[in-house]
Parts: C-alpha cells; sequence; structure tokens
C-alpha cells in the first residue's frame, strides 16, 4: 500500500513539471512489453501454477496486450478476433486522447491480474506504467483515458475468458487411475494423482477442437522381452545407463517442472521453476532484447507464441488422458529394476504425447515464422537455477533438444516426444494458416 501511495505522489510530481507529449506518441518500447512479459512470468512462478493453467493465463494476457494495440493503431497489426474461437468483434468506444501502448499494456496487467493470486504483481506494474507515463510527457487525461479504454477491452475479454470452461473443470471429478500395467499410475517420489484430466474440454484458441492432431498408435502393452513395447521401454532404461554430464545437463536445462520437490529424510523442499511456455516466452524476451525488435514484432512475438503453445497443451493433454499410458518409472521399476530412478523428476500425468514436446515445437514454428529458419541464439534463462547458457542455431533446433532432453531424463519414451514434437509443429500450422 506504501508503495503505491508512493507511486500516485510521483505521478502527480511529475505531471506538474513535464510538458506535454502527444497522446499518440510512441513512447513506451520493446523493453517495456519484455518487463510486462517478466512481470507474467514471476507472478505464474511465485503461485506455482501448473503448465497447462500457466500457459492459459500468457495467452489471455497476451492477447489482451494486442487486440488492444491492434485496434488503436489498425495499420500495426493484423486482425485476429474474428480468428479467435468465440470472441469474434469487440465493441470498443473511439477516443483520441489514448496512447495506444500504454492502454494495451494496462489491458495487460488487468487481465493477467485477473488470472494470478498474487494480484501485487499486477498492481504494481500498473502503477509503475502510470509513473512512466507521466515521466514521458504524457497528461493525466491520456493516462487516464488510456486506463479506461483498456478497462473497456479487459472487461468484455473476462467475460469470454469466463466461458473457456476453467471454472467448471475446477468441479470436474478426479482423475483416479486404473492401477493396470499399461495405465499410467501415480509415480514417485510425490504419488500425485493425475493432473488436469479434463484439460482438453478447454475451449481451445485457435484451432477447432483439442483433438486434431493424428497420432500415431502405441504398440501393445506387454513385458516379453522380444516385444515392441518393451523394447521401447527398454530403450529408456539403456540410456540411463549411458548417462554423460552433457547429456543430464540438456535434461535439466529443459526441466522446466514448476513444483519441483527435493525430499530428504523427512524433509520436503519445494523448488519453483519457470513452466516450459513460461521458458519459451522468456525466449521471447531475450530474442527481442538483443534484436531490438520493433513494438509490433514483439507483440506478435508473444501472441502467437503463447496463443500456439495454449492450443498444443489442450491438444497434448487430449492425447494423454485417451491412451493414457504407462510412465517408464512405473514399467522398469516393476519389470526391469526395481532400484532405477530417471534423472528427471516424473510429472503426475499420463506420458503420450510429451506436452513439453509439443508446447516446445509449436513455439519453434510460431518464432521461425517471425524471426526466420535459422535464427541462431543463446538462451540463459535458467542461469538463475543454476544452470549454463546454451546455444542454439535455430528455434527447431532448440525445440529437437528438448524431446532429447525428456528421453535423456527418463521421464519419457522416444515415441512419446517424437510425437509430441509432430503434434507441436503441426497445431502450430494449423493456427498460422487459420490467422493468415
Amino acid at each position: 500500500m506504501k508503495s503505491r501511495l508512493f507511486a500516485l505522489i510521483i505521478l502527480v510530481f511529475f505531471a506538474s513539471c513535464k510538458e506535454e507529449t502527444k497522446p499518440d506518441a510512441r513512447v513506451f518500447k520493446t523493453t517495456d512489453l519484455n518487463k510486462a512479459n517478466t512481470v507474467l512470468l514471476e507472478a505464474v512462478m511465485e503461485d506455482a501454477f501448473t503448465p497447462p493453467v500457466a500457459s492459459r493465463m500468457y495467452a489471455y494476457a497476451h492477447l489482451a496486450h494486442y487486440v488492444t494495440l491492434q485496434s488503436l493503431r489498425k495499420d500495426s497489426l493484423s486482425v485476429i478476433t474474428n480468428k479467435i474461437n468465440g470472441l469474434g468483434q469487440l465493441k470498443i468506444t473511439e477516443s483520441d486522447n489514448v496512447n495506444p501502448e500504454l492502454s494495451a499494456l494496462l489491458a495487460f496487467s488487468e487481465t493477467g491480474k485477473k488470472l494470478i493470486y498474487s494480484e501485487h504483481f499486477f498492481e504494481d506494474l500498473i502503477d509503475s506504467l502510470k509513473v512512466k507515463a507521466i515521466q514521458l510527457g504524457l497528461s493525466e487525461s491520456t493516462v487516464k483515458n488510456s486506463q479506461d479504454y483498456a478497462s473497456e477491452i479487459s472487461k468484455q475479454l473476462s467475460s469470454w475468458i469466463d466461458k473457456d470452461m476453467y471454472i467448471e473443470t475446477r468441479t470436474f471429478p478426479r482423475f483416479t487411475s486404473t492401477k493396470k500395467p499399461e495405465n499410467w499410475r501415480e509415480t514417485p517420489p510425490d504419488y500425485l494423482s493425475g493432473l488436469e484430466p479434463h484439460w482438453d474440454k478447454i475451449r481451445t484458441m485457435v484451432i477447432d477442437s483439442a483433438n486434431v492432431f493424428a497420432f500415431k498408435p502405441l504398440p501393445e502393452y506387454s513385458t516379453d522381452k522380444d516385444s515392441e513395447f518393451y523394447k521401447m521401454v527398454d530403450k529408456v532404461y539403456q540410456e540411463s545407463k549411458n548417462r554423460t554430464e552433457e547429456k543430464e545437463k540438456i535434461a535439466w536445462f529443459w526441466d522446466c517442472n514448476p513444483i519441483m520437490t527435493v525430499h530428504k529424510g523427512h524433509m520436503t523442499t519445494t523448488i519453483h521453476k519457470f513452466t516450459p511456455p513460461g521458458h519459451w516466452l522468456n525466449i521471447v524476451n531475450q530474442i527481442t532484447e538483443k534484436e531490438q525488435s520493433n513494438y509490433y514484432t514483439t507483440t506478435k512475438a508473444y501472441t502467437y507464441t503463447s496463443m500456439a503453445m495454449f492450443d498444443a497443451i489442450i491438444g497434448a493433454w487430449h492425447v494423454k488422458y485417451k491412451t493414457d499410458l504407462v510412465r517408464p518409472v512405473t514399467f522398469i521399476q516393476e519389470n526391469i529394476d526395481s532400484e532405477w530412478t530417471p534423472v528427471l523428476q516424473t510429472p503426475p500425468f499420463p506420458e503420450y504425447t510429451s506436452g513439453h514436446s509439443a508446447t516446445s515445437a509449436s513455439a519453434a514454428e510460431m518464432l521461425t515464422h517471425i524471426f526466420g529458419d535459422n535464427y541462431a541464439f543463446s538462451d540463459n534463462t535458467q542461469l538463475r537455477f543454476g544452470l549454463e547458457q546454451r546455444t542454439f542455431k535455430s528455434f527447431r533446433e532448440a525445440a529437437n533438444q528438448v524431446n532429447l532432453s525428456r528421453f535423456y531424463g527418463g521421464i519419457h519414451y522416444m515415441q512419446g516426444v517424437e510425437e509430441g514434437g509432430r503434434q507441436g509443429r503441426e497445431i502450430a500450422n494449423l493456427i498460422l494458416k487459420k490467422l493468415q
């Protein structure tokens, strides 16, 4: 409360000292949008939301920013509201005394605040944006009108968001494992129940439905060492016998477990990290800073990438609970080596297809579309978690490394990551086709 009061005092002070800037001046830059994205990532990590739920927050906040900006700078971005499922044309009262970028950032903040628990992240962001607007010479009336415009869009989007089935799925029954050997069962160390078993009921953003991907059939379950199923699992086990330092680094770099638990005796420590889609949005942050990308390119990169990841996760979760496939750790401990443990902690949901692979492939396709096929980049997302920076020759190379990371980590079969990657690519291309 004190920090917000102080911010408002500063706001009034600068209002009396600065010359007025034209309302539509392009005074907010890519760095401001990247800062807003960082606030969103930090808030989601603070509240420890799961990857599916996090993807919903990322997509809606960035969509709010996109549609607000596009409505005010009509030559800046393509109109996409009529391509978004269930959204249609927004009804907006026109206003001349509005700053487009400020209003878009405020719409982003208001939408983010609606979706999060730790609202202070966005309250502080809103205050800082208003203070900066005055510092940049925008009048108090422009700031107010920009806020009102943002609120109008956020209110309409909020009504649309509430109809996506998220609220209803919070009341649906928990997933109960069948206990059959071929099906997923609760995995160590936490033995949690299946995560988001009804996520395919969530309204997709752009694709027609969760069931748009024709996945490759799995081999028939068998404990026979000569069977295709056993061989599929044994590849994971044999890979674990050939661990190298580099392979473990790859596994940990792309772990992106938002709620990792460390068990020591009777003590359990929880470590929060960025989710898989959060990791990719942080890559967007780094690339647009490096390239000094203009505001519109950055807006498109965030919005298209977050929408693709949102739909890819819905698609992956549909296949996961349709196939209900046992995880490597369960099969290996029961049929190959009772003492075996994977490098990474197995997440609490069925194996097929790999959600991280689908997420990453969809993001890679979108970023390739925007920045080019052989765009080399370095990613320092994991430095804060004690891991090194990694460099890639392209976004697709990074996505392929994600596939390997889940296999090296012992939590996915090779077919699971390969099909997850193909699923993400196909969904991203479906979205691009529809948006264009």
